[in-house]
């Protein structure tokens, strides 16, 4: 391992206390709400517009859409 993993390695094994520990877990578990949450507020959006890019080619191949 390098440094960069060992110190990364020594820092996930240290001693918590069960504060810090339940902190740790709401922040993370918050962020992940929050990703969540927003990949479910802007996937239609993202998967609207892959369509229309989609169908774009059909016209502009000739195929019928639908």
């Amino acid at each position: 391992m390098n440094g960069w993993l060992t110190s990364a390695s020594r820092w996930l094994r240290r001693p918590r206390t069960r504060g810090q520990a339940l902190t740790e877990l709401t922040l993370l578990m918050a962020a992940l709400l929050v990703a969540t949450m927003g990949i479910a507020t802007f996937a239609p959006d993202m998967f609207a517009a892959y369509t229309i890019y989609v169908r774009g080619f059909y016209v502009v191949l000739g195929y019928p859409l639908g």
